[in-house]
């Protein structure tokens, strides 16, 4: 399965960079994954919020594969342990999902349109951060569910 992590926004500070880098080092054993940045809509500044979130939306929307397995961080989605998390990819690599995308909307989050057309809808905590900090975050839990399936020593219980 094909894990990509889509982030609306810039380019990551070199800190991050160098921490994502050394994770997805890591998740080339397990996995096939990579990062996309899309870049913020021309002029985003003169929108409306709505306005923001309905073209970063289609952008999206655009993007999408029908085929593709859509995970939206939401700050209203469900919250998954590690251990979740791993059952998680183990069901969707069983379910035989070829291309895993998850989602970090913009500032002001997701459009309802691509919210309803993601399958699953994750919130990784009551807390905001900085998405190139969810970038970094994302690819540590993905290496760490994936040493969980492997039986690795990585991740305490």
């Amino acid at each position: 399965m094909k894990i990509q992590l889509w982030s609306i926004g810039k380019e990551n500070d070199a800190y991050i960079n160098e921490g994502i880098k050394i994770f997805q080092k890591r998740l080339q054993h397990y996995t096939d994954f990579d990062i996309k940045l899309i870049p913020t809509v021309k002029q985003a500044s003169s929108l409306s919020v709505p306005e923001l979130k309905k073209q970063e939306g289609k952008m999206i929307l655009d993007m999408l594969q029908p085929q593709d397995y859509l995970l939206a961080l939401d700050e209203r989605g469900k919250t998954m342990t590690t251990l979740q998390l791993s059952d998680f990819l183990q069901q969707r690599a069983n379910a035989g999902t070829r291309q895993l995308i998850i989602l970090i909307g913009g500032a002001f989050g997701i459009d309802t349109a691509v919210l309803e057309r993601a399958q699953t809808k994750l919130s990784l905590s009551a807390l905001t951060f900085p998405h190139q900090l969810v970038r970094l975050i994302v690819a540590e839990q993905l290496y760490r569910a994936y040493t969980v399936l492997n039986n690795e020593k990585y991740h305490h219980q």
